[in-house]
């Protein structure tokens, strides 16, 4: 009970005003009490404890004191928690979801000191990506790691030394379809030139890939996923060498093909929809309403676009075999 009363007390004054809360991320009386907190089998005290670290990360300043603490101790009591298999946390997943809320939270720094130490924490981007594949995990701790897994794939490249373990995460992850956080991850690292060969030559990503470019289902959130993937293909076959690579790939190729003749289909439905449109509607159709909103043409023009772009890839793909 003192412990439990002492985790609910801390957590309170971090709600206070940003003039107290730096405060609490100088003193490592605090930091240490709330790593011993965090440990605590009482899930109501590791909630608070977690809640309390959350709340002080809030301060983009305070990010860095954290990530530095002791090397990295308080980044690894949050890896720790989200990638748990502790049958108490999997029943109360709080704690957890805090915890994968909270590293999300500190990935969005624009402290460049406090991404990279997270980007260089060993096993964290490894812990998110494990975390996805499991089965008992909640949707929320889930969401949250896809979400930081791609925020990570934004901030690292080429040479960075995270590189690698990032792929590597990214290759485990690609299960993950309930969101396109993966898929865009991808397509994050594919729009650096730079990185489309170590894309290539990682051992299981063009599988990885495919996979996710053949996600099967129906609906705007399964066909975001493909697209995402699609583009980042597109991308990486840009790059001469990953072309080559590429080009050997049968599931790379198998999706592009299919992603190709999908679009076909679905233009040729939308021309005809749009012609029926047309002569209900008059001439108007297709520029910008009195509001000057984009009508429903732009939007069609960017999927025809992505379209080409995929068609051209595979294209330049199939020359290279």
């Amino acid at each position: 009970v003192p412990k439990q009363c002492s985790a609910l007390a801390i957590m309170n004054l971090s709600n206070g005003d940003m003039d107290h809360v730096p405060e609490m991320a100088r003193n490592d009386l605090v930091l240490e009490t709330l790593l011993k907190l965090m440990k605590e089998e009482n899930p109501e005290t590791r909630r608070n404890a977690v809640v309390t670290i959350f709340n002080v990360a809030c301060s983009d300043q305070n990010t860095v004191r954290l990530a530095r603490y002791r090397d990295g101790t308080i980044l690894e009591a949050l890896v720790e928690l989200v990638g748990s298999d502790d049958p108490v946390l999997r029943t109360h997943d709080e704690a957890r979801a805090n915890a994968a809320e909270t590293i999300f939270n500190m990935s969005c720094s624009e402290i460049s000191e406090t991404t990279d130490r997270m980007a260089n924490h060993a096993g964290l981007l490894e812990c998110l990506a494990v975390t996805l594949r499991g089965e008992h995990t909640g949707l929320e701790v889930k969401m949250y790691c896809s979400a930081t897994l791609r925020r990570m794939a934004e901030l690292i490249r080429h040479p960075m030394i995270s590189q690698g373990a990032l792929l590597s995460a990214l290759v485990k992850a690609a299960t993950w379809t309930s969101t396109d956080c993966i898929a865009e991850a991808f397509r994050a690292q594919a729009s650096v030139p730079e990185n489309c060969v170590i894309m290539a030559h990682h051992h299981g990503l063009l599988n990885a890939l495919s996979r996710l470019a053949l996600t099967r289902g129906e609906g705007p959130d399964v066909e975001k996923v493909r697209m995402a993937s699609c583009l980042a293909i597109e991308l990486m076959s840009r790059q001469d060498e990953a072309r080559a690579l590429l080009s050997q790939n049968e599931g790379i190729i198998m999706a592009l093909t299919k992603a190709s003749y999908g679009e076909e289909e679905r233009d040729a439905d939308d021309n005809l929809r749009m012609s029926n449109m047309s002569t209900l509607e008059g001439s108007v159709t297709g520029f910008l309403d009195a509001s000057g909103r984009t009508s429903k043409f732009g939007e069609e023009d960017e999927g025809s676009l992505q379209s080409r772009r995929i068609q051209v890839a595979l294209k330049n793909l199939v020359a290279a075999m």
